[in-house]
């Protein structure tokens, strides 16, 4: 059950709790172009790994978009992505895990990869964008798709939650 929309649309979803303030917090702090946060972002190269508290963790990174035949399907057991469009946009596909065949799985990194598979939502990601990916999302991102192609760039964050953290309002 992903759930995308824009950030400012988004940040009151969850229950407020003390971790969750942070993380709200970062994420608004990313966006704001004159901070730190968004500059370190944007000056990264590659990734860099920022440690939150109560075990989140953020990976700020930037990357060129890929083709869709280098599409790389994953999901995770312990941790719920917020990914965070910084600058920049990208696409990407989505789908429900009893729709892919399991590929590997790394436990030590939290990662479950599955064969290519298109029967997947194509979603699209820009700034300001966030999506927020539960263990039963098979994702790709990063794709040059439609009108992107791969010599663009995406800046973006992507926080890895415990999902016990977690506590959904409607």
């Amino acid at each position: 059950m992903a759930v995308i929309g824009d950030f400012r649309s988004l940040k009151d979803m969850f229950y407020k709790t003390s971790a969750l303030n942070i993380l709200s917090e970062y994420l608004a702090q990313a966006l704001k172009t004159d901070g730190e946060i968004y500059k370190r972002i944007l000056s990264t190269d590659g990734e860099n790994k920022v440690m939150l508290n109560d075990g989140m963790f953020a990976i700020e990174q930037n990357y060129y978009l890929k083709d869709i035949s280098k599409s790389f399907f994953e999901t995770h057991l312990q941790y719920v992505d917020f990914q965070l469009v910084v600058f920049g946009e990208e696409y990407f596909l989505l789908g429900d895990k009893q729709d892919f065949i399991q590929d590997k799985i790394d436990i030590n990194k939290d990662l479950i990869t599955y064969k290519p598979c298109y029967k997947a939502s194509q979603i699209y990601l820009k700034q300001g964008t966030l999506a927020v990916f539960f263990e039963n999302d098979v994702h790709a991102g990063g794709l040059a798709l439609c009108h992107l192609t791969t010599s663009q760039k995406v800046y973006k964050t992507v926080v890895k939650v415990p999902k016990e953290l977690l506590k959904l309002k409607f």
